[in-house]
């Protein structure tokens, strides 16, 4: 393997279980929705990280597909 690959496998992983647990957590506040103030927070808080993860992992993909920015990284 090499290291792109390997990095890609290595954020998949990280991906997979940071969707998991997020979603496994948000299942839990709406299935025990007691504290709507409280709960909306968390709730809000913790879809914050699937969606930055996921943003991050486009953006890794994209990057690793594109080697031209390491041109205009090396020039500047």
């Amino acid at each position: 393997m090499n290291p792109e690959e390997l990095i890609l496998l290595g954020s998949t992983i990280c991906v997979m279980l940071t969707v998991h647990f997020s979603m496994k957590l948000l299942s839990e506040h709406v299935l025990n929705w007691e504290n709507p103030k409280e709960q909306k927070a968390v709730v809000v808080i913790t879809l914050m990280a699937p969606i930055y993860v996921i943003g991050s992992y486009v953006g890794l993909i994209k990057f690793l597909r594109q080697q031209s920015f390491l041109h205009i990284v090396r020039l500047c």
